[in-house]
């Protein structure tokens, strides 16, 4: 199972508001990831929602740490990378995953990555490729 860390708010204002087209995309990826066959773990959808605050981070963190890897959509918030940071930490294996608002990386960055896929289409041959 992966861990899909992906963002869900709209940094254009401040506090949590949700951004629903990022949202929308989100389920869009998911769903044609887990169309080819992979087992996906997305926060907002398959986590206990009522959680709140630290109780959620945990149950996430734990999800990370039983997870087979992540993917990281490129996005720019910053829960994402905290995120991947983690399971980095664990030695898991991070893959990024481009989206609308990715921007460039340095080289620094993207050694970060295991592999950093174009589009979702990529994402999958490169799953099909390297991921028994």
């Amino acid at each position: 199972m992966y861990y899909f860390a992906t963002p869900h708010v709209n940094t254009n204002v401040k506090g949590n508001t949700l951004d629903f087209e990022k949202l929308d995309r989100n389920e869009k990826l998911c769903k044609q990831l887990e169309k080819n066959g992979f087992k996906i773990f997305l926060p907002y959808r398959d986590a206990d929602q009522d959680l709140v605050g630290k109780e959620l981070l945990e149950r996430e963190l734990e999800v990370i740490k039983n997870c087979d890897g992540m993917i990281v959509a490129l996005s720019n918030t910053r829960g994402i990378y905290m995120e991947a940071g983690y399971g980095k930490a664990l030695g898991k294996k991070i893959i990024g995953l481009k989206v609308d608002e990715t921007r460039d990386f340095s080289d620094w960055g993207k050694a970060f990555f295991d592999y950093i896929a174009e589009n979702v289409d990529d994402l999958v041959k490169y799953f099909k490729e390297n991921i028994k």
